[in-house]
């Protein structure tokens, strides 16, 4: 194990960011970056055709996304909200395993670290509709 590797395994940065749009959000996510490990965003509006851009936010960070947007109708309706993400440094990507998760509203890694395997799941669930069940 290089001397990256065993830095970040004992001293591992991690942030949630609700970024409302990561093309509007690059200058944020980047500076996540340059301060973090793994950056789990929420709202990046990314079609699915779109979500190679993620992998494209940092030069040092790979990412799992999924898009909370059904393509399957060729009307959009709507804003394109939603979408998860995370990204996660190259230097520890041999530690970083994707979970398939199977909902569009859910992306998952699991961490194997020094103490054993840590999973981390984003979850993003708008449930607005103006009444006291929301």
């Amino acid at each position: 194990m290089n001397q990256n590797s065993s830095n970040i395994r004992n001293c591992f940065k991690l942030c949630s960011y609700n970024c409302r749009s990561v093309k509007r959000s690059l200058p944020e996510i980047q500076q996540l970056c340059e301060k973090h490990d793994l950056v789990v965003l929420q709202e990046h509006w990314l079609f699915p055709d779109e979500l190679p851009l993620l992998s494209g936010v940092h030069a040092d960070f790979l990412c799992n996304g999924s898009s909370a947007m059904d393509v399957s109708n060729k009307v959009l309706v709507g804003r394109p909200y939603g979408g998860t993400a995370i990204l996660y440094r190259k230097s520890i990507a041999d530690h970083i395993s994707v979970v398939p998760t199977n909902d569009p509203r859910l992306t998952a890694v699991k961490m194997q670290t020094r103490h054993g395997p840590v999973l981390i799941i984003n979850v993003y669930m708008p449930t607005d509709y103006h009444d006291d069940d929301s």
